[in-house]
């Protein structure tokens, strides 16, 4: 048979296995088995017997390594995207991202300082530092830093609008309390700025709007063995906060909201007398700008104050930005708007020939800006009262505040009051025909033609007679005013001036 002298002659020599198969892919061990079969064709033996031929093809196979069958793997599901190529500021390297969500985060949801973090404690030992002073020795960046630390801790902030928090943080102070000292909290409203405390019942703080009669019936339905057992596994730490900003009334004065000073306290206290002089302060000062925003207007500078009051009453403040659509033309207005500060655009439609890039004229509307209203000015009176479409598209050309009179409020109004609205008050540029639409928008295109062949020109003059503004001697730089009534140059402007002397 010449099948195993074929095997036989395909096994490779030891120089063909350096040279081609590295020693790894054979078994040497199943290799000297192989050869020593007997009944193998040789010199000796003419013949190889069917026994031999048979172990010499289950031998075979097995002096090769089998190679392993690697698959295509499956990547990982990520969470979070790979962050991009490190950036070094300072010897510090930084990372970043370009998942725009992570951004968008960080705009709509602030870093919160948790209360358990170092960075809280910091910020909390540099307050006392400042609180150590009277208010009257605070300077101003002192003041500013209270109402940021005061922004930190979430009882104070969501019961205080910026407006209040920044006139506290004025006059705010703060207390200190040795262990085992009882601290009642019925005239303001604590805050724990070092140390720890245990309340003295279920109820030691009351937020605004809650009710105290409501706190009073919970406390008399619940036995004080209740109370007491609660307030034992209850401890106020850093941050933590107690009593109440507006005082409890003379019915309810044994409702106590004290505790107990477990160590050494540094507690910040807002008087309850400070927060209701401020708030009447601020109602004070918004009835006055809200008087004088209605009665400021046109429309209304001779109406009588009743009248205006009943207006007051319904007037609310809106901030928006600039570019900010407050009415859409040929819609029926949604609000009344009086402008505090700011001013907004009145745009017009009208249909104009466009040229296309090959040529080819097609029509297109065209927005035409037909007036602006600045401060003290309002619009939507009549739209609303006499639901009629808005004329113009008005629109914010820069950051405007807004007192506005919800549609409904003023369909809610007694007819007397309507119908002197409608006597007063009058369209926004409703007196604009569509010629002068259609001659200003054509006004404004002239303008922008000349303005091109102008500049065009201009450049070509520049470029020919070789001028190239910015560059050597055609830099140029604005004198800056001094005080004294002369003229400061700049350096590069005055070596310049010194380098054409020494060339002259």
């Amino acid at each position: 048979m010449l099948l195993p002298l074929v095997a036989a002659s395909s096994i490779p020599s030891k120089a063909q296995t350096y040279k081609k198969i590295p020693f790894k892919r054979v078994n040497y061990d199943q290799l000297d088995a192989l050869c020593s079969i007997n009944g193998l064709r040789n010199r000796n033996n003419p013949h190889t017997t069917e026994e031999a031929h048979q172990k010499f093809m289950k031998l075979y196979p097995k002096i090769f390594y089998g190679e392993k069958t690697v698959l295509p793997g499956i990547p990982a599901p990520h969470s979070k995207r790979a962050l991009s190529i490190e950036s070094v500021d300072g010897g510090k390297i930084k990372k970043t991202s370009h998942d725009i969500g992570i951004y968008i985060k960080k705009i709509k949801n602030p870093k919160k300082v948790l209360r358990e973090s170092p960075e809280f404690k910091e910020k909390m030992n540099t307050l006392i530092q400042i609180l150590w002073k009277i208010p009257i020795l605070r300077s101003a960046k002192e003041h500013n830093t209270v109402y940021e630390m005061m922004k930190l801790i979430p009882d104070i902030r969501v019961q205080l609008s910026d407006e209040e928090l920044k006139e506290l943080s004025i006059c705010t102070i703060m207390e200190h309390w040795v262990k085992g000292s009882t601290v009642v909290g019925n005239q303001g409203f604590y805050a724990i700025l070092k140390g720890s405390a245990r309340p003295q019942a279920k109820f030691y703080k009351r937020m605004l709007g809650e009710d105290f009669h409501s706190l009073c019936e919970a406390l008399s339905a619940t036995s004080q063995a209740t109370m007491i057992g609660i307030s034992g596994r209850t401890l106020l730490i850093r941050g933590s906060c107690f009593g109440t900003l507006e005082k409890a009334p003379l019915k309810l004065s044994h409702l106590l909201l004290s505790i107990v000073a477990e160590e050494n306290c540094e507690i910040l206290k807002i008087s309850s007398t400070d927060y209701l002089r401020i708030k009447k302060e601020i109602a004070k000062r918004e009835h006055v700008a809200k008087e004088e925003l209605i009665h400021g207007c046109p429309y209304y500078r001779a109406w009588p104050m009743l009248y205006v009051f009943q207006l007051m009453s319904y007037l609310k403040w809106r901030q928006f930005p600039a570019g900010y659509v407050l009415v859409k033309g040929g819609e029926i207005c949604t609000f009344v708007g009086f402008i505090k500060s700011g001013y907004c655009n009145a745009y017009r439609e009208t249909e104009a020939l466009v040229k296309l890039p090959l040529g080819k004229m097609v029509k297109r509307t065209r927005q035409v800006l037909v007036g602006q209203l600045q401060e003290k000015q309002s619009f939507g009176e009549v739209s609303i009262l006499l639901q009629v479409p808005f004329t113009c598209r008005v629109i914010t050309a820069t950051d405007v505040k807004l007192g506005i009179i919800e549609a409904s409020a003023i369909l809610g109004l007694d007819k007397m009051l309507q119908m002197l609205l409608l006597q007063t008050a009058e369209p926004i540029f409703g007196n604009i025909t569509q010629d002068e639409i259609n001659f200003e928008y054509i006004k404004k295109e002239k303008q922008k033609e000349w303005q091109c062949v102008k500049n065009k020109m201009v450049k070509e003059i520049l470029f020919q007679n070789g001028i190239i503004p910015g560059f050597g001697k055609w830099t140029h730089e604005w004198r800056h005013l001094v005080k004294g009534g002369g003229e400061k140059l700049t350096e590069q402007t005055s070596l310049t001036c010194s380098e054409s002397d020494s060339s002259v």
